[in-house]
């Protein structure tokens, strides 16, 4: 070969390792009658070898190749071999260096002369990196996945013809079906009640390319629940909308105090308006004495006027709302003031509430409005239900002590509803123990009403109390009453309830 030739070899070959470097692959070639294996420069670099380190042979190849992927090479080019196929494949290798990379190989089989084989050559490029990219976004996909399927909400994706593409867990679960069997499926078949409200939103946020907020209503297990909705376009490498996105989240429970913190705030601001317009009326009704049948005290309840119609409300419409919120004490309070200003007349008798009973400040405003006037205050009767000092019995007992301490008489209502009626009358210095009005209606009907009745009136007698009996609402039962042993009572057939001609602030 002359000088110009060996130049020109040379310079390809330089070429050639040039082009190796730049493409990231190296070059060899097998020859399988010789045994005879050769590497580029840049497969020895792959292989974290030196130039011309490598021994040269299929057996030194394989030492390189990953012990768990030795049978595929060797398979693959024994059936490369027999085929005279092309052929390509992934493996694993261990460098010099003990690192690992993963190796695309591609390559062919060079026919000799006879007829056999005469080499495989092939080109081996480091993949690694791309192959760790696709098991980085497997992780990825199989992490979004997991995040999709244990949501608490309920995802969809569909395509712009309202087709379902995917969808999580969550939204499987409510429609009783697995997640995959959603797809293809119409949202017109699978969400037939609202289909039409989700398509319009999935047609606004493709348009808008903005996200769209709403709130539906679904039934799960027989229940309607309420769920807030973001649909959002999902658009294509041009900016382009491709799907829509939808994200159910059930705000039932949510939505549920949200309107109890405007409830609360609501009653807040009528009870408030009503107590300082003039709105919060004291009604009193008379309690009877069954010897003398003249009315002996009134029981004072309260009424509250609604300020925008003039309707006058019965207690059940506002305080139950006005206990539960706190806002019972103001009322209890207002109504003791009423009480005090009474000067004349029939003694009054003031209920209280188990808020009340258990709020210290307005105990000590109480008491304190009964120290200002411990005239009026002597005549007063404060009733609590039995179920108010099973619950706040200290407390009770407490401000009982205090009440009567300034000559005020006590009343236990409700008495025989509950289970602690004898510690009651053992711990509370009461006067009068209140017949309830489930006993009373019917014991002209009822014998075992009638031996109710009769028992409390004993009991009452034995511990030297007075008893209320309420709910008379005809004359066949105040004669029962009278013939029991009842004191006192009260009722619509003795008296409905009549407003005070004055309030007091």
């Amino acid at each position: 070969m002359d000088a110009v030739a060996v130049q020109e070899l040379r310079e390809f070959s330089e070429t050639m390792s040039q082009a190796e470097q730049i493409g990231g692959f190296g070059v060899w070639r097998w020859e399988p009658a010789s045994g005879r294996l050769r590497w580029s420069d840049e497969l020895h670099h792959i292989h974290g070898l030196a130039p011309g380190a490598f021994a040269g042979t299929i057996e030194a190849a394989l030492g390189y190749v990953h012990r768990d992927d030795r049978e595929i090479v060797s398979s693959r080019l024994g059936s490369a071999i027999e085929t005279r196929e092309p052929f390509v494949f992934e493996h694993r290798i261990v460098r010099a260096d003990g690192a690992q990379r993963v190796l695309l190989t591609q390559g062919r089989v060079i026919a000799a002369a006879g007829g056999g084989v005469e080499a495989l050559v092939g080109v081996c490029r480091d993949v690694g990196e791309r192959a760790q990219a696709e098991l980085a976004l497997g992780l990825s996909e199989r992490r979004m996945r997991a995040i999709l399927d244990n949501s608490p909400s309920i995802i969809g994706v569909k395509d712009l013809a309202g087709r379902y593409l995917m969808a999580n867990a969550e939204t499987g679960r409510l429609l009783g079906l697995a997640a995959d069997e959603l797809v293809g499926r119409e949202c017109t078949e699978l969400f037939p009640e609202i289909s039409e409200q989700l398509l319009a939103n999935d047609r606004l946020a493709a348009a808008e390319l903005m996200p769209v907020y709403d709130e539906t209503v679904l039934e799960r297990d027989g229940e309607p629940r309420t769920y807030a909705t973001v649909t959002f376009a999902l658009p294509d490498a041009d900016g382009r909308p491709l799907e829509t996105c939808t994200i159910a989240t059930d705000v039932t429970e949510r939505r549920e105090r949200e309107s109890r913190r405007r409830e609360r705030i609501a009653w807040r601001d009528r009870i408030a308006a009503a107590l300082a317009d003039g709105d919060m009326l004291a009604f009193a009704q008379p309690v009877v004495d069954l010897a003398t049948g003249e009315a002996e005290w009134c029981e004072l309840l309260v009424r509250m006027r609604d300020g925008s119609d003039g309707e006058v409300l019965e207690p059940g419409d506002f305080l139950p709302a006005a206990e539960r919120y706190g806002l019972v004490q103001a009322i209890d309070v207002w109504i003791v003031r009423q009480a005090l200003a009474m000067s004349s007349g029939l003694a009054p008798e003031v209920n209280l509430s188990a808020v009340t009973l258990c709020d210290q400040g307005a105990r000590e405003e109480i008491l304190a409005l009964l120290y200002s006037d411990p005239a009026a205050a002597s005549r007063l009767v404060f009733e609590i239900t039995e179920t108010a000092a099973a619950e706040h019995l200290d407390a009770a007992c407490e401000f009982a002590t205090a009440l009567t301490g300034l000559g005020c008489g006590l009343a236990l209502d409700d008495f025989g509803t509950g289970f602690g009626s004898f510690t009651y009358l053992r711990r509370l210095p009461l006067r009068y123990l209140k017949i309830d009005r489930s006993f009373v209606v019917d014991i002209a009907r009822s014998p075992d009403d009638r031996r109710v009745v009769q028992s409390i009136v004993g009991i009452a007698a034995h511990f030297g109390l007075l008893t209320i009996a309420e709910g008379v609402e005809d004359a066949p039962t105040l004669d029962l009453l009278r013939e029991l042993g009842a004191d006192f009572a009260q009722g619509f057939h003795l008296g409905h309830p009549a407003p005070l001609a004055v309030a007091v602030s």
